[in-house]
């Protein structure tokens, strides 16, 4: 085999495999040989805030906002506060309908962004943990108690609680990620929250801006490198519907990826190997799966040489052929079809992650976000899905 093939292979196939297999893989290894457990109280219950950033979720917040004060949490030891990020709608009366004297309701004029508003909610929250959450999220009853419990652990800076999506191939997603978190912070910290539902010490929150950035990412591994590690907390579980069309998912991957990126470059000192285990997993769980589609294509090109026009017409009619064999079988079969809407949502995925990127590149920051909706057929004309 030819120097040219085999570097060719190893871009098409070696690449991606040491990112969704070789990387798992390592932080189970590295799970099992090198633990380093933490203290999880349930007993434990501080004070807490919990914190939603919203822009026009009149059609959720309400929901959110009662699901949020009826946790099975002392109700004196919690309070809410909604930041309505420039709303055009009724968020805030809405909101306001939903809680009871241990909510507060700020209202920004102008959109500027999750990071700004929970900038806003810093000043006014109180107690020891701040709780970040998303309108569309709905937690399980204990999910804030299991949420804090590790707290109870000095060394823990922030928490994150684990995301279901019910139905779909995202679902199965999810769970492929909530098993390497797992495993990640079995050995130390993983490599990153999930904004859904995550929490950080109020002595170590730290939203001061960063264009672009994710804010789950950016104020997780803020407060982990100040103040120590950030860990998963396996049952404080957030439960959303699956993103529902191709442009939705397009839209928030490439966002979630841009996100990531402008947050890890306003911090390169975090990819130094003697201060802790953050460097490596964020390489691994962060970096490789934003640079896996661009190697693919790479590897791809060099495979089939130079692109002439004979080439791609063979390309172009095995792609038809091989659409016109599955299709029509993925309609009677229910296994084909599964497999389909997985290589259907890996091929969304890696697309935008090859937007996300593009984005950074080009240096154009997304801060301010639009809720992006369930078309009307599928939620019968009333909003259900946001971005944010």
């Amino acid at each position: 085999m030819k120097a040219r093939q085999l570097l060719g292979l190893a871009g098409l196939v070696g690449f991606p495999v040491a990112t969704y297999a070789g990387y798992p893989a390592l932080a189970w290894a590295t799970a099992l040989l090198l633990p380093r457990p933490h203290v999880n109280d349930p007993t434990y219950k501080p004070f807490i805030t919990v914190v939603i950033a919203a822009h026009n979720e009149a059609t959720l917040i309400g929901a959110k906002v009662a699901n949020t004060l009826k946790q099975r949490y002392p109700p004196n030891r919690i309070a809410c506060i909604v930041v309505c990020d420039g709303c055009t709608d009724d968020t805030a009366s809405a909101a306001h309908s939903a809680g009871d004297a241990r909510l507060q309701v700020i209202e920004l004029p102008r959109q500027k962004g999750k990071l700004a508003a929970i900038r806003a909610a810093h000043s006014h929250a109180s107690g020891e943990i701040i709780v970040l959450t998303d309108a569309n999220a709905m937690l399980v009853s204990d999910a804030l108690c299991h949420l804090v419990a590790p707290f109870a652990d000095p060394t823990v800076a922030a928490v994150s609680g684990v995301k279901q999506v019910v139905g779909g191939p995202e679902s199965l997603y999810w769970r492929y990620e909530f098993w390497i978190r797992s495993k990640e912070s079995a050995s130390g910290s993983i490599a990153g929250s999930d904004g859904a539902l995550y929490a950080v010490r109020a002595s170590a929150i730290d939203a001061s801006a960063c264009a672009g950035a994710a804010d789950d990412l950016l104020i997780s591994l803020r407060a982990a490198k100040a103040a120590g590690r950030l860990v998963l907390a396996p049952r404080a579980v957030s439960s959303e519907e699956p993103t529902s069309t191709v442009v939705e998912s397009l839209l928030a991957r490439s966002r979630t990826t841009s996100g990531a990126l402008f947050a890890l470059a306003g911090w390169p000192g975090l990819f130094k190997p003697w201060r802790d285990d953050l460097w490596w997993k964020l390489a691994g769980h962060k970096l490789l799966r934003i640079a896996t589609p661009a190697v693919m294509l790479a590897g791809a090109a060099v495979l089939a040489g130079p692109p002439t026009a004979s080439r791609v017409r063979t390309w172009l009619k095995v792609a038809v052929v091989g659409v016109a064999v599955v299709l029509p079988a993925a309609r009677t079969d229910g296994r084909l079809r599964r497999v389909c809407d997985l290589a259907c949502y890996a091929a969304v995925a890696n697309v935008a992650a090859l937007a996300g990127l593009a984005r950074f590149v080009a240096r154009r920051p997304i801060d301010a976000w639009s809720p992006v909706r369930l078309s009307d057929s599928r939620a019968g004309g009333i909003p259900q899905r946001s971005l944010n």
